[in-house]
């Protein structure tokens, strides 16, 4: 429909920065705005993106101490504006508790899901058990900011039915083609689906098989992947898709927009040496 939002999911190192930029860089290139953001601590989009830019592409991180402090100072300013000294204070302390942080990030991934009305938004999300944590905290969030605010904002009101949304949401599943990655991968989209979240497509990242291969190492490892790529393709995923192992991390948009055409790969040659 020309706007939606495209969620890059899995276990941590598997390449959801990099998958995601990709995808992100590509919807840029076709002319659509677009928007990538990630809530994942490791922060590494600046460098994926080595610095350069598109103007139809805008990137931007979900920083869990700048969100804590503003929906901190939201709270204090709107329900603690009437407590006397001791309430406030009372207030103060339980905004110190380790779940305001997990609060504020699940707002601030809830709006940047709602941008998505009006452009395309991908997400780098954070490592798996976090994201998970994030989606199964709307109810806790509800009641946590009823009681401290009074009031629940319409992002995080609308989250999960646009999640659930096919038309608006489309969930990349990112794993790698090795037993833990893929088994854990799993797990996630049984999660997903008992939250009735559907995955659009599955990305298996770092696969040898295109490759021709002389290393033994490598050529051992090569025909290990073979039964996880068959688990993928013929039980676990209705589309996959797959990257070749590469030397290098790709870095920069026209790494980048590589990854996502039909017609080009990866440098073959040096992956055999």
């Amino acid at each position: 429909p020309g706007h939606g939002v495209v969620l890059a999911m899995g276990k941590g190192g598997v390449g959801k920065t990099t998958v995601a930029a990709a995808v992100a860089v590509a919807i840029a290139e076709r002319g659509y705005a677009v928007h990538l953001s990630t809530t994942d601590p490791a922060a590494h989009l600046a460098a994926t993106l080595n610095d350069e830019g598109n103007p139809n592409l805008t990137v931007s991180r979900i920083d869990p101490h700048v969100e804590t402090a503003k929906y901190a100072a939201e709270v204090l300013g709107k329900a603690g504006k009437n407590l006397d000294e001791q309430g406030r204070a009372l207030l103060e302390e339980d905004l110190r508790s380790p779940c305001t942080e997990e609060i504020a990030v699940f707002r601030a991934f809830a709006s940047a899901v709602a941008a998505g009305k009006d452009k395309f938004v991908v997400l780098d999300t954070a490592p798996t058990g976090h994201t998970i944590l994030l989606l199964d905290s709307a109810l806790a969030y509800h009641r946590e900011v009823t009681r401290q605010a009074n009031q629940m904002p319409e992002a995080v009101e609308n989250l999960l039915p646009r999640l659930r949304d096919p038309s608006f949401t489309r969930v990349l599943i990112v794993t790698l083609p090795e037993a833990t990655p893929v088994h854990e991968a799993a797990a996630l989209q049984r999660d997903l689906r008992r939250a009735g979240i559907e995955p659009y497509a599955w990305v298996i990242n770092q696969v040898l098989s295109s490759l021709v291969v002389t290393d033994p190492l490598l050529k051992q490892r090569q025909a290990h992947e073979q039964k996880f790529l068959f688990e993928v393709s013929d039980e676990l995923a209705s589309r996959v898709a797959s990257i070749p192992w590469q030397i290098e991390p790709p870095t920069g948009i026209d790494s980048l927009s590589r990854l996502s055409r039909s017609d080009t790969g990866p440098d073959t040659t040096a992956a055999g040496a």
